[in-house]
């Protein structure tokens, strides 16, 4: 506990240009067990989801951090997996985090769009006192609205893992598949945000010619749902946006900005 909470403050304070020296600082904490490694990534995810714009500078402490303990032979062992698998590394836990959160978030956003929460009821009931509908569909909303965020943010740190050879085409395709929905039914709409949103941060590395016809299927599969008239206006255009982003050779029209160096921003003024 006393790691974590040291790990915490090193991440509240990361930035660009103090990268190298709270790096040193995150290791020196002391790294050495799986338990100590689950929680840092549990809190880097959590810093990725609160703080999407720096989820490429968390991705890249991902980076690092594997390569690092790659290079020095750090093995993690856990005592709870069975004998012989003990053996755990960086790479393995942070793709099984990233399992967790993309399972975990549907759930939420299923949940939510149900109205379903029993924390609410329990407390109902301890107070002895009923919530109007109005503020149950208020809350709902917000519950609702925190768990897409969470989702979008959640997809964008994935993307920026895979940006950083964190994790496989595989998974990616994965992830765009399971977006995509099955068969002819119609995604959510906050799926088809969560894949425009991943396609215009992967979508030209995955686009060489091993995958082409997986990514001609999906932008297939893309070009109905713009036009399909159970989808809001507003993502039909955002899928027009992607589509239009790979006819032009993957040029974004505007680069998304990220964390910056302090020199960066003055040569950019």
């Amino acid at each position: 506990q006393k790691r974590q909470r040291s790990f915490k403050a090193i991440l509240n304070k990361l930035t660009p240009d103090n990268f190298e020296k709270l790096l040193e600082k995150l290791l020196d904490v002391g790294i050495t067990e799986a338990i100590t490694l689950v929680g840092l990534i549990g809190q880097l995810f959590e810093k990725a989801l609160q703080e999407p714009t720096f989820s490429s500078l968390y991705a890249e402490l991902c980076r690092v951090l594997s390569d690092r303990f790659l290079s020095e032979g750090v093995e993690f062992l856990d005592p709870a997996a069975p004998e012989g698998q003990q053996a755990i590394t960086f790479k393995r836990v942070l793709l099984n985090k990233c399992q967790e959160e993309f399972e975990s978030g549907d759930k939420a956003i299923a949940k939510a769009e149900a109205g379903d929460d029993e924390d609410d009821d329990k407390k109902e009931g301890e107070e002895g006192e009923e919530k109007s509908e109005t503020e149950k569909e208020l809350e709902d909303e917000d519950r609702l609205l925190q768990a897409r965020r969470r989702m979008l943010g959640n997809i964008r740190f994935i993307g920026e893992l895979f940006k950083k050879s964190m994790l496989t085409e595989r998974i990616m395709h994965t992830c765009i598949m399971k977006l995509l929905g099955e068969g002819e039914k119609t995604p959510n709409e906050e799926d088809v945000e969560a894949l425009c949103k991943l396609m215009t941060t992967v979508g030209g590395q995955l686009d060489h010619q091993k995958a082409k016809a997986y990514m001609d299927a999906y932008f297939r599969r893309m070009e109905v749902l713009s036009k399909s008239e159970e989808m809001s206006s507003r993502h039909r255009f955002m899928l027009q946006d992607v589509m239009d982003t790979r006819a032009k050779g993957w040029r974004e029209r505007r680069k998304e900005e990220g964390p910056k160096k302090i020199e960066d921003v003055h040569r950019d003024a």
